[in-house]
């Protein structure tokens, strides 16, 4: 891997640092304004939404004007509509500064993504993949602590301030730091023949399938393992610290050894068989130390597709060289897998036992493996 690598690693461990921070802090906007819970409800989806869905129309354009302009506008972006959340109090200039901030996600994830991949060569895709997911997993534990010092001191607005800031420095720091892998202004045009391009590779597509049953099952860690922990303690955020550190410390080990040994195939099949184990493990034994088993099992899964994806998606790309384009458009699997996910859970811990639920989630799981083994496997 390359010193720009590393840089770029760095740099998203400072942008992951500043959302994880303002993130927790959305529904508690009704503390400090004239708000309800609906209306903050609706400010943190807005946010959401839009950082998930517009990458699909934002990420193609970095192909023509530059990743590095892409990221640095969009980290702009966000910066200023974070800075906006913490200075003002009228809801729809509330409801604004957020759209701008998850706007600015939509202009820079794709784009950081490309920048990371193109800084490396082909064979290490793996290893850089992990290397960035480890920093995203550095900024998802120190968020939240820096967030639970100020909830603790009550200047809530402040965080919102702090967390753009970061966003500015990191933009500044991509000016400064990090040289364009593209030029400036490709020849290429902007045309709807690369969508089509993109549409029609099957290999993509399926890929797209099989991440969008992954993100169904991610969701669960956020809705139906914290409300069935409930029942054992009142600290479910042991399980986003558990979640948090095994991906700290295993996730470029485990880049390193997909690099290393070149069986994407097989890491795979043990990614979603560790996904499967873990709801088998919940539906199988009711009690608290098995819970944390689970989620171990279910984050090494993670640990191991992840890596996977993120190279395929770059190498999908290669031949048309538009990987703003395939890393946009597969936010399709996450902007509908994770909403969808979450009320698909939530109906079902509402209408079904626990153990019927994990029976559920076991049988997708055996699905997606199934999809994988009958129709993705043999394009990785």
């Amino acid at each position: 891997m390359t010193k720009q690598t590393y840089i770029l690693a760095f740099l998203i461990f400072i942008l992951s640092t500043g959302g994880f921070t303002a993130m927790p802090l959305f529904p508690l906007l009704t503390d400090v304004h004239n708000i309800s819970l609906t209306q903050a409800s609706g400010i943190t989806a807005t946010y959401i939404l839009m950082q998930k869905v517009t990458p699909i129309v934002l990420g193609p354009i970095g192909d023509y004007f530059g990743y590095k302009r892409m990221s640095v506008s969009g980290e702009w972006i966000r910066g200023i509509g974070f800075i906006g959340v913490g200075c003002v109090s009228n809801y729809y200039l509330l409801l604004l500064f957020a759209l701008l901030a998850g706007l600015g996600g939509g202009f820079a994830s794709p784009s950081l993504q490309s920048l990371i991949m193109k800084s490396s060569t082909y064979n290490a895709r793996a290893k850089v993949s992990s290397l960035r997911a480890t920093a995203t997993s550095a900024g998802l534990l120190l968020g939240p602590i820096i967030a639970g010092i100020v909830i603790w001191t009550g200047n809530f607005q402040f965080i919102f301030v702090f967390a753009g800031s970061l966003y500015l420095v990191g933009a500044f720091l991509l000016i400064v730091f990090v040289t364009s892998t593209e030029r400036d202004f490709p020849k290429k045009k902007m045309s709807i023949q690369s969508i089509l391009e993109a549409l029609r590779n099957k290999g993509y597509i399926k890929l797209i399938i099989l991440m969008l049953m992954f993100y169904i099952l991610v969701a669960q860690l956020f809705v139906t393992l914290p409300e069935y922990a409930k029942q054992f303690t009142e600290h479910i955020q042991a399980l986003f610290l558990i979640n948090g550190t095994t991906g700290l410390l295993l996730q470029y080990p485990v880049g390193v050894l997909i690099s290393k040994y070149n069986k994407s195939k097989v890491f795979m099949f043990f990614g979603i068989t560790s996904i499967f184990l873990s709801f088998v493990t919940l539906a199988l034994w009711n009690n608290f130390l098995m819970l944390f088993v689970a989620v171990f099992l279910f984050t090494v899964g993670e640990i191991l597709i992840l890596p996977i994806v993120e190279t395929s998606i770059a190498n999908f790309s290669d031949r048309s060289r538009n990987m703003g384009l395939y890393f946009g458009m597969s936010n399709l699997s996450d902007g509908i897998g994770r909403p969808f996910g979450s009320l698909l859970g939530g109906w079902l811990v509402f209408n079904l036992h626990f153990t019927t639920v994990w029976v559920v989630f076991s049988g997708l799981t055996f699905l997606m493996l199934l999809f994988y083994i009958l129709f993705f496997r043999r394009f990785l």
